[in-house]
């Protein structure tokens, strides 16, 4: 069973989605693009019938959970924050020569058009203004919980640590041992995941 069944499992809703230039999802890696796909989606959430409106909480991934702690801040329909391996700053992990960054890119197929992005120092300059410790503690008194693995060789450690000090009350920190990057292959992260929506709801 994947983690979403898992989640369903337990009487859950669930909503999981592809950022455009991922997965199935069109178009090309962009922040400002990434912004407004999770605010669409949270927004379609919202007015879903059946679904609580007083009840909506936000898991983000690695760079999805730097705009997910953006997004959460602006929009306060999102009742809690749940960050698994994600940075406290772009500017820290990325290349500094933004051609490097297309480039890898469009090496691992998120970028797709060869002609994307018609600004460069802008479409780089996205990345590195998201910076979810600034965003944070607009989110309080909702809760933010943040989980990292000890041993993420691409976002390090001690930026989970950032994220819990610049977060207010109420938040939380788990440190998994033993684990990298990876975090949804990691076996303990749908048992966190359950336990966080039902101490959350």
């Amino acid at each position: 069973m994947g983690l979403i069944e898992e989640i369903v499992s337990e009487g859950f809703s669930c909503a999981a989605f592809n950022f455009r230039g991922c997965g199935d999802s069109g178009g090309n890696i962009d922040m400002k693009g990434w912004f407004t796909d999770l605010s669409a989606v949270a927004n379609k959430i919202y007015n879903t019938p059946g679904i609580d409106p007083a009840s909506i909480h936000c898991i983000g991934f690695s760079a999805g959970g730097t705009i997910a702690a953006k997004v959460a801040s602006f929009d306060e329909h999102i009742q809690s924050l749940l960050l698994m391996a994600a940075p406290c700053n772009l500017s820290d992990i990325l290349p500094d020569d933004p051609d490097m960054l297309k480039e890898h890119f469009s090496q691992i197929g998120i970028i797709r058009d060869i002609d994307f992005p018609d600004d460069m120092n802008r479409w780089y300059k996205d990345f590195l203004d998201l910076t979810p410790e600034t965003y944070l503690p607009l989110i309080s008194p909702r809760k933010v919980g943040i989980i990292h693995g000890d041993r993420d060789e691409t976002v390090p450690p001690r930026h989970a640590e950032q994220l819990f000090e610049s977060a207010l009350h109420p938040k939380k920190l788990i440190v998994l041992e033993g684990a990298t990057h990876q975090l949804r292959k990691d076996p303990r992260t749908c048992g966190i995941i359950k336990d966080w929506l039902k101490e959350v709801r």
